[in-house]
């Protein structure tokens, strides 16, 4: 990369770099980049195509860049993504949102009463609790993460968005009595066994914690340590919605079912997969 020429030939240097690299969407990182890079948003790139490079800003971007070509994902190295049209800071600590989550808050939301309590088992960075509180101005709720690095993290996102009044985050299992009765629990805990864990894609494998991945060997293990105890917890007549992974519902179907819960409904993600299973504990 060099100062004389657009940026339009820097970006198409740079997408062929990470187009040899075997990134998927190179042009699309490229463009992400370059407007974290210059300080702008994306859509602002197109009336900056055309502008002469300037060296601060060229070797802003190199340095991303070169983290790309390394398999870091744009996400990773922005420190945030953007979810249920809401910006959420990530870390290392805690797992990258994922678009197919955003189905477990549009389905939890319909389930969640006026003036309602959530649960959110395994926070992350807060991105489920914090999606649906936004949604919901009349709601409030908790969420739990056994990570202090990733209550952090979801503490930060809730004070940026303006919600530290109506969530609280704190350090906790998602086993085990919770200290209070919800009207809705939700939940995108560990489901990939340790063997599959090696076959995910290296973005994914490298740069999300292990702990929010994988439970184990058993890829079940956190739904029933979570139906177990959902009796202390889980109001008569409250809804519990799950994110599965592929291949998952089923099971995870029979699990609620054996847990005591009816109503229960499977939700596909835009792919077509089976991605959440809601069900509702019997009682008023």
């Amino acid at each position: 990369m060099n100062l004389h020429c657009t940026w339009r030939d820097i970006m198409r240097e740079a997408s062929l770099r990470l187009a040899a690299a075997g990134i998927e969407g190179a042009a699309r990182d490229v463009r992400l980049l370059l407007a974290h890079a210059l300080g702008v948003e994306p859509v602002e790139m197109i009336m900056r195509e055309t502008d002469a490079v300037d060296a601060a800003g060229l070797a802003a971007f190199e340095a991303l860049i070169k983290r790309r070509e390394s398999g870091e994902p744009v996400s990773r190295i922005r420190g945030w993504r953007e979810f249920h049209g809401l910006r959420f800071a990530i870390t290392p600590d805690v797992l990258d949102p994922r678009p197919e989550t955003e189905l477990l808050v549009d389905e939890g939301i319909k389930r969640l009463p006026e003036g309602g309590r959530i649960i959110d088992l395994g926070a992350g960075s807060g991105c489920i609790l914090l999606s649906v509180l936004a949604e919901r101005g009349d709601a409030s709720g908790v969420g739990v993460d056994l990570s202090p690095q990733a209550v952090e993290v979801a503490r930060a996102n809730s004070d940026a968005l303006g919600l530290v009044a109506r969530a609280q985050i704190i350090v906790r299992s998602f086993g085990g009595e919770q200290g209070e009765w919800f009207d809705l629990a939700l939940s995108n805990p560990p489901y990939i066994t340790r063997t599959e864990v090696e076959t995910l894609a290296p973005d994914v494998r490298n740069h999300d914690p292990a702990m929010a991945l994988s439970p184990g060997d058993d890829a079940l293990a956190a739904y029933r340590v979570i139906l177990a105890a959902m009796p202390t917890w889980l109001k008569p007549g409250g809804w519990i919605g799950f994110e599965v992974g592929a291949g998952q519902a089923g099971d995870v179907r029979r699990l609620m079912s054996e847990a005591g819960l009816d109503g229960i409904e499977v939700f596909d993600d835009l792919a077509g997969i089976p991605r959440a299973v809601f069900g509702r504990r019997r009682g008023n």
